[in-house]
Formats: structure tokens, C-alpha cells, sequence
């Protein structure tokens, strides 16, 4: 069994709750090294969790330590960058979402990760969870038929995340709550639907909380930007998304809202349809399914698998077992550079007030 051998960019709260964790927990990984510009936060983050190498520069991380995967976990306009020279440098990455912030990054990443012969994915454990396991199952066996319209919606009553940190920030961020959010909506939805092309998409989004100061959350507040509080990012987006298969998309997400908080996933085919509403029905009967069967019509609640540790973990622990059986990882660079069209064209529909054709 092959050793992998960890640095992890970026010292803030997607590596500590998430990344950092997950390797721990797995008997084949050593974390090596982790870098921060924030070189106090690095060496907190390190002594925390044991790791014996602390950077403020990831190239001189890739440089000077012994590393074959790196897991990247700093702003999203740093992701195609950094993932880039890191398999250039002959390491596996794990890139958080969104894998970019505009297609020509992400088109350059996947580029990198064929050329160079090593294994790229993206940080989506959303499709990990024991629903979409389960959904995507019943889906491939036909049991909703074909699909033709589908609804994902994720509604926060008070979670903007860390106001005057990066994810606040145009520059850092590239986006508000649609590449925060709504990348996970996309992508688990796609992924139930077999990864359709996208053909057009027409979209509104709005800041309507985050420059009053309103509907904050309370994660990534400790990561402070040098200069003045920003936030100069949408916190509300709609979308209404044309597939090459026919289907119809439709895509709501807010990081504030007055509204009950919900997360809701809803699949309409022609032989049965599917809802994913924890809300509604709670966590252990979240998905629930509507079939006509011998003429009368029935609900079916499939039982769930109960898992023991994160979607991260199982993310992590799923890409280096696809990594040694040399299959492609589950989330391939290719579907996150689909996914990242369609985040940019539902930017550039909101700006222009135009629906924007994305073949």
C-alpha cells in the first residue's frame, strides 16, 4: 500500500474541520507539512495536529518537502494556480470547490492533471452523503426514469461566511454564495442526473445582506483580510438551466434570507420522482421516493447506510482507493470544469440580464 505523504495549503477552516482530520484518520498518510501566509496561524494549526513541517510559501513547500499529495485549501482564485504547480511538481491533489473561478483556470487544471499524469478532484463530499449514495443508485437502475426537470435550492436564514474575510471578498473569492453554495447544489444534482451538458442558463443574483452587515455566520470570521471589512459578493442567486438531455434545472441558493433555512433537492422523471428535503422529512428519512405501483401511487422512504465518519473522510479515503486500483477519482476534473462553466455563466447572465449559451 502506497504512503501518501501530505501538505495541505492553507491553515483556516476548511483544513482544520475538514482536510486535516480526514487524513489523520486514514493509516496510510503522513501529514508532512502545512502552509499559510499567516505563519503564526500555520504553526498553531502544526502543533495542533503534529505536523512536523510549517511554510508561509507553498512553492517552497513543494520544493523543499517530501510530498506526493497536497490537499489545496486556500481562496478560490488561488486554486488553478496552486493545484497547477502541484501536480507539475509530481503530486495528486485535492482542490476544494469550486475547482476554479472561470473556465480558462479549470480548463488549465485539467490540462495540468493529463499532462502530467497525476490524479486531480475536487473537495464536493456532498456527494459522499448517504442520500446522493443512495439516490444515484436508484437513478442508474431507472427507477425515476428519465428525468426531465429538477429543482436544488439551499436557503440559510444567517450564514455569510466570515464578513471581511476571503470568502467576502471579490478578489479572493471570485464569487458570493453562488461558488460557496451553489457548486455543491450543481454538482450533486448533475451528478444524479449522469452529468448532462449544460446549454444555457439565464440567472439573477443579489447582495441584499452581506454590504448592511446582516445575516452573518459565524465560520471563516477569523481570517481577516489586510485592509477594510469587505463584502462585495452576491448572497442570493436563481438560476434556470437548459441540459443538452432535454431537462430543465432550476437553482436557488442564499447565504441570508427570511426564510426557514432549507436544503432541498427534488427530481421529477418518468417513471418516478425523488425528493431530498432533511427539513421536511428529518436527517433519517430525508430522501423520500414517489413511484406508481400497480395503479396505485407510493411513497417509499429508502433506509439510508449509517456512516461513522464524514463525507470528507469518505472523500479523501475514496480517492487514494480509486488512486491505488489506478481507477479516475469519482469527481473527475473534467465534470468541475463543467461545473465551473455554468458557475460563470450564471454570473455573467445576472451582469448582462441575458441568458448566456454555454456551448
Amino acid at each position: 500500500m502506497t504512503t501518501y505523504r501530505v501538505g495541505v495549503i492553507g491553515a483556516g477552516f476548511i483544513a482544520v474541520r475538514g482536510h486535516i482530520p480526514a487524513y489523520q484518520r486514514l493509516p496510510n498518510v503522513r501529514l508532512e507539512a502545512i502552509c499559510d501566509v499567516d505563519g503564526q496561524r500555520a504553526a498553531s494549526v502544526a502543533a495542533q495536529f503534529g505536523i512536523p513541517h510549517v511554510f508561509t510559501d507553498y512553492r517552497t513547500m513543494l520544493q523543499e518537502a517530501d510530498l506526493n499529495l497536497v490537499s489545496v485549501c486556500g481562496p478560490n482564485v488561488l486554486h488553478a494556480p496552486m493545484t497547477i504547480e502541484a501536480l507539475e511538481a509530481g503530486c495528486h491533489v485535492i482542490c476544494e470547490k469550486p475547482m476554479a473561478v472561470t473556465p480558462a483556470q479549470a480548463e488549465a487544471m485539467v490540462a495540468a492533471a493529463e499532462r502530467t499524469g497525476r490524479a486531480l478532484t475536487v473537495g464536493l463530499h456532498m456527494r459522499y452523503e448517504p442520500h446522493t449514495v443512495v439516490l444515484k443508485a436508484l437513478a442508474e437502475a431507472g427507477v425515476l426514469g428519465k428525468v426531465y426537470y429538477a429543482r436544488a435550492t439551499m436557503w440559510r436564514r444567517s450564514g455569510i461566511p466570515g464578513y471581511g474575510s476571503w470568502f467576502t471578498n471579490r478578489d479572493l473569492a471570485g464569487a458570493g454564495t453562488v461558488m460557496d453554495i451553489g457548486v455543491h447544489a450543481l454538482d450533486l444534482t448533475l451528478h444524479i442526473l449522469g452529468f448532462p451538458q449544460p446549454l444555457a442558463v439565464s440567472a439573477i443574483t443579489g447582495a441584499y445582506f452581506g454590504p448592511r452587515r446582516q445575516g452573518l455566520g459565524w465560520w471563516g470570521s477569523d481570517i481577516v483580510c489586510e485592509g477594510p471589512a469587505r463584502c462585495d459578493v452576491e448572497d442570493n442567486a436563481v438560476a434556470f438551466i437548459r441540459l443538452a438531455d432535454g431537462a430543465a434545472l432550476t437553482l436557488e441558493v442564499s447565504w441570508a434570507s427570511y426564510a426557514r433555512p432549507e436544503e432541498r433537492y427534488q427530481f421529477l422523471g418518468t417513471e418516478g420522482g425523488a425528493d431530498i428535503a432533511p427539513e421536511m422529512y428529518g436527517r433519517e428519512r430525508r430522501l423520500h421516493v414517489y413511484r406508481q405501483e400497480y395503479g396505485q401511487a407510493v411513497d417509499i422512504t429508502p433506509e439510508l447506510p449509517q456512516y461513522s465518519n464524514t463525507g470528507q473522510d469518505r472523500l479523501i479515503a475514496d480517492f487514494l482507493n480509486r488512486l491505488e486500483r489506478g481507477e479516475p477519482p469519482l469527481i473527475t476534473p473534467r465534470q468541475q470544469l463543467t461545473v465551473v462553466r455554468l458557475l460563470h455563466g450564471i454570473l455573467e447572465s445576472s451582469a448582462t440580464g441575458r441568458e448566456v449559451v454555454l456551448t
